[in-house]
């Protein structure tokens, strides 16, 4: 009992002291401040990027003028395309979920602090007739999963940007 608690407590303490820290929303990371958010046919991305900086302490402005960087968000879309059809019944075996969303990072002024880009995942999955209902299942999951990886990665590139 006595190793076990002894090896507990220089595990922590080696993690501690090594920079490791648990994934989390909390942290901030952010070089600026305030934001402003521009959304064209992007709202649900648009909202979740608001909750997400407003949870680290960015501002969010309620204009372009009072925010140090700007942040536009564009053509969120996501597509279902059959891959691969049954040759015995005819039905469709395969999809693939294309998710994307176009997004660029102003400064108040008009300077580019980010290159508009589009961020677009892929994921595909088997359809069995069979579970119906479980399907319908996976697919909503998948594109819960691959909202929430967008949402990962435009706060990633908000992250890196410096001035």
């Amino acid at each position: 009992m006595k190793y076990f608690t002894f090896s507990i407590i220089a595990i922590s303490l080696v993690l501690s002291n090594c920079g490791f820290h648990l994934r989390g929303h909390g942290r901030s990371g952010f070089q600026f401040s305030s934001a402003y958010i521009q959304s064209t046919s992007a709202n649900k991305i648009a909202k979740s990027i608001k909750l997400r900086l407003m949870e680290a302490d960015v501002e969010i402005s309620s204009a372009i003028d009072k925010a140090q960087v700007v942040i536009y968000l564009s053509d969120e879309a996501i597509d279902r395309r059959v891959l691969s059809v049954s040759s015995i019944t005819g039905k469709q075996e395969e999809f693939e979920l294309n998710y994307r969303v176009e997004m660029e990072l102003k400064k108040s002024d008009g300077t580019v602090l980010l290159e508009k880009q589009k961020i677009s995942l892929l994921r595909d999955y088997l359809f069995d007739e069979q579970a119906v209902l479980a399907m319908w299942s996976e697919d909503e999951i998948l594109r819960e999963e691959m909202f929430n990886d967008i949402i990962e990665q435009i706060i990633r590139r908000l992250q890196i940007v410096t001035f």
